[in-house]
């Protein structure tokens, strides 16, 4: 599948946009994938994931990393409401963090302000998000055989 990513700054909020990007004339494989996504449902539901990841800073942004915590990774969490979005061509997400609303306590070594805090906290989002996307594509792909057939047949 093909997606749109966006994120971006305004009046100090953060926003994350993941949106499928299909156009009118969709190719073959296209057209298989969504058909293939219609066959096997699948929801992808933010209480199943579990938002929070280690982050560093990386030519001035935070990034979601690997390694373990230390002096230039920490730990970042967020808190998400219970959302469901059925994964097909009409995927729209959408989620924002205000800076105003960062918690002081929620500034570091690493994160040394509200904005780095909350573009830690999309980031972590962002990759959470395209992990479970992936995961799921995977299953639905996983699950489409040759079994569906149709033939004509003389008894």
């Amino acid at each position: 599948m093909k997606f749109n990513e966006k994120i971006n700054t305004e009046h100090n909020i953060v926003k994350y946009s993941l949106t499928t990007d299909y156009n009118e004339e969709l190719t073959d494989d296209e057209s298989m994938e969504i058909e293939t996504l219609h066959d096997y449902i699948r929801k992808l539901k933010f209480a199943n994931i579990d938002f929070t990841a280690n982050v560093t800073m990386s030519d001035g942004k935070p990034v979601v990393t690997d390694e373990d915590i230390s002096d230039t990774v920490v730990e970042v969490s967020l808190i998400v409401a219970p959302k469901e979005y059925i994964l097909d061509e009409n995927l729209d997400i959408q989620f924002s963090i205000d800076a105003g609303r960062i918690a002081d306590t929620e500034i570091n070594e690493v994160l040394k302000t509200k904005v780095l805090v909350s573009q830690a906290k999309i980031a972590v989002f962002q990759n959470k998000i395209k992990e479970e996307v992936l995961r799921l594509l995977e299953e639905a792909r996983n699950e489409d055989n040759s079994f569906e057939q149709e033939s004509e047949v003389i008894m």
